[in-house]
């Protein structure tokens, strides 16, 4: 076996607590959303949803914070998994393209200032390796995911680690909401189960993986 991933900074319980909360807060929307609906009204809203806008506002959007899972789970429900898959991969393409070119470009300095603002570092690449500070990045519990894609941009990941790695995690997730959504707008249970299931321990292995790396 290879040596434990080493740590950027301590993880705190709370940033993990966060995330579980998290979770339950989704699984609890697509339960109240599966039982309490109103079926016609969400028909019309289907018939009517345009995949351009919906999916550029996707694009754009998580730039300034906006969450995504929402977005993956309604693009499920209104789409289907294969529009909303392709749909959701292509935006995501593009935000991160657009998330590392506004971290390394135009708002490099005011991204640097804040941060000594807050009396934080940009991150050094010497110890960890660009491979594995992406994945420790990716992997941290508790932030959002558009602050993750501006610290990899800042602390100089080159983009031919930093996109497929990003694209590839995110995809992940994006995939498993977007089934979700699907599911719980078809009423199949068994494909509900299976994603909130999958979610669940990739979550919990995630989560060991960087307590081990903690430990050792």
């Amino acid at each position: 076996m290879g040596a434990p991933p080493p740590k950027i900074a301590p993880v705190k319980a709370g940033n993990a607590l966060l995330t579980i909360l998290r979770l339950a807060a989704v699984l609890a929307l697509i339960f109240l959303i599966w039982r309490y609906w109103d079926s016609a009204a969400f028909h019309e809203w289907k018939a009517n949803a345009g995949p351009l806008p919906f999916f550029a506002a996707l694009a754009i959007l998580p730039l300034a914070g906006i969450p995504t899972t929402p977005f993956y789970l309604i693009a499920g429900a209104t789409f289907g998994i294969s529009t909303g898959l392709i749909g959701s991969l292509i935006a995501l393409a593009l935000n991160l393209a657009l998330s590392y070119w506004i971290a390394r470009g135009p708002l490099r300095s005011l991204f640097e200032r804040w941060m000594a603002t807050a009396n934080k570092e940009v991150p050094s690449l010497e110890k960890l390796g660009a491979w594995r500070f992406t994945l420790l990045v990716k992997f941290t519990p508790g932030v959002p995911g558009f602050l993750k894609h501006y610290l990899i941009a800042l602390a100089g990941v080159p983009l031919r680690i930093y996109f497929p790695v990003s694209l590839v995690i995110s995809g992940f997730y994006a995939t498993c909401f977007i089934v979700l959504g699907d599911s719980a707008f078809d009423r199949d249970t068994t494909a509900l189960v299976i994603s909130a299931v999958v979610l669940v321990l990739v979550t919990a292995l995630v989560w060991w993986w960087r307590k081990r790396g903690k430990r050792e």
